[in-house]
């Protein structure tokens, strides 16, 4: 079948205002370090029609929280800009409002596909309803680092999946923290730590028994990016069906800071924590 065009989407974009400021605004939670204010955006909706007249309805919906102040300073226009470009996908000369905007239509494009087109090869039915909602919440904030959340999640009808991606900030340099944090050459070693804390995590002893309990790919598990930090040490987040077979399940492993240690550069900010 020849796929029909789907003109395209102008419009149903998600503003986003943020509170300047170091009190407390509306929808504000204090924590030990900062206070957190959220922007809220309700589901915005389009529509198009499809191939044979039936309307599928797509919304996008957004919560994004961040702290605005950190150690009692404001967070300046350099960590938005930095923000931006790394946990909202945008491109380096990006405002926050501008990044959204961006984020929120290319959501739009990416589903449209699925949902403008008739499947008539199968007897399934072609999907009538699609929600988008973006939650960026922060899940640490501490000495100087800052972890946060970008969970997103597809609802098809009435099947929803659910992934999340982590982005981690030195905000004393204003500075991304990625796996260039560890010293060069340890990605093999890194690797067996990661299969021996899983192993220990299943209480297993053996990558054949991660096997048997629905793991599979274990000695290619590798140290990514997508971490975020505890008070514990670092955890590691895996998408679904990565390392299992269960596509509703995202796999962590919990590395300690004391087993991080000979690993990390010397004049890395995770030092703070070790």
């Amino acid at each position: 079948m020849t796929r029909k065009t789907i003109p395209y989407i102008l419009g149903c974009i998600v503003s986003l205002v943020m509170i300047v400021g170091c009190g407390k605004g509306e929808g504000s939670t204090s924590g030990k370090d900062s206070t957190t204010f959220n922007a809220q955006k309700e589901a915005d909706t389009s529509s198009f029609r499809r191939a044979n007249g039936e309307v599928c309805k797509v919304s996008v919906k957004t919560d994004i929280s961040i702290p605005n102040t950190y150690k009692g300073k404001t967070i300046d226009k350099k960590f938005e800009k930095l923000f931006a470009s790394s946990a909202l996908e945008g491109g380096d000369s990006l405002d926050l409002e501008s990044a959204i905007k961006q984020l929120v239509a290319s959501r739009l494009a990416e589903n449209v596909s699925d949902c403008g087109s008739e499947n008539e090869e199968d007897d399934a039915l072609p999907t009538s309803n699609i929600e988008i909602d973006v939650r960026v919440y922060p899940v640490y904030n501490h000495r100087g680092l800052l972890s946060m959340c970008f969970e997103e999640t597809v609802k098809k009808d009435a099947v929803a999946s659910v992934v999340h991606s982590y982005y981690n900030y030195d905000m004393d340099k204003c500075a991304l923290v990625d796996m260039n944090e560890f010293v060069d050459g340890a990605a093999g070693d890194l690797s067996q730590l990661l299969q021996k804390k899983l192993m220990e995590q299943n209480k297993v002893e053996t990558p054949e028994d991660l096997n048997s309990i629905g793991y599979f790919d274990i000695y290619n598990l590798s140290a990514t990016s997508n971490f975020y930090f505890t008070n514990e040490g670092i955890v590691w987040s895996y998408k679904p069906q990565e390392l299992t077979v269960d596509a509703n399940v995202e796999p962590t492993i919990l590395v300690p800071y004391s087993d991080l240690a000979p690993f990390v550069k010397e004049n890395s900010v995770i030092n703070i924590l070790l």
